[in-house]
């Protein structure tokens, strides 16, 4: 029986205008009334998530900057902050590889020092709380995760830079423009494991959804694995089932199928 769900946000939970399925609230609903918990998993900030949830009572749990934060019920499970230098050496090298901006992720809000349009444009889609400093190198508060946006695609142009990060931090590609990295031990995966053990649910009891590489790790946390249809094929290689597109409401669609569908069937 299926006890915790867990979804990515952007390409799986939501559509391709960023909206939630209108059918959403009331699948939450009927999870929460058969004991099952719900999980949004995303590289958002949380300052970011969590007003797209702001409709529902509080009792969603949040993986945020893929795993950096996690909330429970309004409370805060664990915040796992980058090392200042190695943020500062990541900054080093963004600043010679064109075509590359950089984001820095606190707890509360986003810092930038680019005033390019183009990336403003696309670091809006996510990042709801932007600061903008002169040196992000000055900034001294906690950072969970650096967001670093590659018009160029990462894979074409500024792999070879992160590549090189990969024994010091966890790097993670979030689509074909965005890398994000954080601490060295967080992924999505990791942080299902801490709220798995947290609730005494098994891997065999969860059921997970994803499209990019970042959501390898929470895939392979769970036994009921979805890579979405519209998902990168490496990720339709390691998750265990297909579900139907983000634009075609492939999460709600599935779990009423195979979740509500069942709970019902045995009440």
């Amino acid at each position: 029986m299926i006890k915790l769900i867990a979804s990515d946000m952007d390409g799986t939970l939501l559509d391709d205008n960023k909206e939630l399925s209108p059918d959403f609230k009331k699948v939450y609903t009927d999870l929460r009334n058969a004991g099952i918990q719900f999980v949004v998993a995303s590289g958002r900030p949380s300052y970011s998530l969590k007003p797209e949830f702001s409709f529902l009572q509080h009792d969603i749990i949040f993986i945020c900057d893929n795993g950096a934060f996690i909330e429970a019920n309004g409370e805060q499970i664990i915040v796992k902050p980058l090392e200042i230098k190695t943020v500062r050496a990541i900054i080093d090298d963004i600043r010679k590889t064109l075509g590359v901006n950089v984001i820095l992720c606190s707890i509360d809000t986003s810092y930038i020092e680019s005033n390019d349009e183009d990336f403003l444009q696309e670091a809006r889609k996510y990042y709801k709380k932007i600061k903008f400093v002169d040196n992000l190198k000055s900034v001294e508060d906690t950072i969970l995760k650096v967001a670093i946006c590659d018009s160029k695609t990462w894979m074409k142009n500024s792999w070879p830079v992160w590549e090189k990060y990969q024994t010091q931090v966890g790097v993670a590609p979030s689509s074909d423009i965005w890398i994000d990295v954080m601490p060295h031990e967080v992924n999505k995966g990791e942080a299902l494991n801490l709220i798995q053990k947290k609730f005494g649910i098994t891997k065999e009891e969860t059921m997970a959804f994803g499209d990019y590489f970042n959501d390898k790790e929470m895939l392979q946390q769970a036994t009921h694995s979805y890579a979405m249809e519209n998902a990168h094929p490496e990720i339709k290689k390691i998750a265990r089932n297909i579900a139907p597109a983000n634009y075609k409401d492939g999460v709600i669609k599935t779990i009423q199928k195979n979740v509500l569908g069942e709970a019902n069937n045995k009440k």
